[in-house]
């Protein structure tokens, strides 16, 4: 089912937020898909793919326009094992191509509130970005669930993950947000019963499935409109 987008008005005392990292707890552009891409071929390339560097390139973007992941092409023609990918590629990613937001630390910094964060991502990339970000101190080590930490289940499919960061706060859902800018994930947050949001960037849709709760354009307005609010 499809409704049209929501308001941020949200009429739910909140004391958690599960946050999704690239592309919501920080904006990605044209530089750092180029990154990623550019990342994704090197690593395949040090797995034994042989291609030269631009193909291997041009293949990452590819995968990333089709499948919505740099590396799809490199498993499936090539036979790459997926977690010698994912660790290599998140070794060649340089975070400081990621702009610095000192608005949203100090809105972290602001809110009472717990963080945790699911990530497609590996644990390394995680704590990077959020170290650069100056965001680590609202994201202890055991609130940070990398791909790695929940076996590689993705977060369209599997409850894991969420149970794992709900449990880390030691919150019950109903007060709880889940933030993410990729729809699918935010099926099953949902029907765990939490409130969910879409972070759609400036790119709203103009229909969305029954399961998204909200929309927003920027992880600040979670921080604004949520846990700002006169409920917060």
């Amino acid at each position: 089912m499809l409704i049209k987008s929501k308001s941020p008005i949200i009429d739910r005392d909140i004391s958690g937020v599960l946050w999704d990292l690239d592309n919501t707890l920080y904006r990605l552009d044209a530089m750092i898909e180029h990154a990623f891409n550019h990342a994704v071929a090197r690593a395949a390339l040090s797995l034994g793919v042989a291609l030269p560097l631009d193909e291997a390139v041009t293949m990452a973007h590819q995968s990333y326009v089709d499948h919505g992941f740099s590396g799809y092409r490199f498993l499936q023609d090539y036979g790459l094992n997926r977690l010698d990918l994912h660790h290599r590629f998140h070794d060649y990613i340089d975070e400081t191509v990621i702009a610095k937001n000192n608005e949203t630390r100090d809105l972290f910094a602001s809110v009472k509130a717990d963080h945790a964060l699911i990530t497609h991502g590996s644990r390394v990339w995680a704590l990077k970005v959020l170290e650069h970000l100056e965001l680590q101190p609202f994201f202890p080590d055991p609130r940070v669930f990398a791909y790695e930490n929940y076996d590689f289940e993705s977060k369209a499919k599997s409850r894991k993950p969420f149970e794992m960061a709900l449990s880390s706060i030691n919150k019950n859902p109903e007060t709880v947000v889940m933030v993410e800018d990729t729809l699918d994930n935010l099926r099953i947050p949902h029907e765990m019963g939490m409130t969910t949001i879409f972070l759609h960037h400036g790119r709203e849709p103009a229909a969305l499935p029954d399961f998204v709760d909200h929309t927003m354009q920027t992880a600040q307005d979670v921080l604004i409109n949520v846990l700002k609010s006169p409920k917060a």
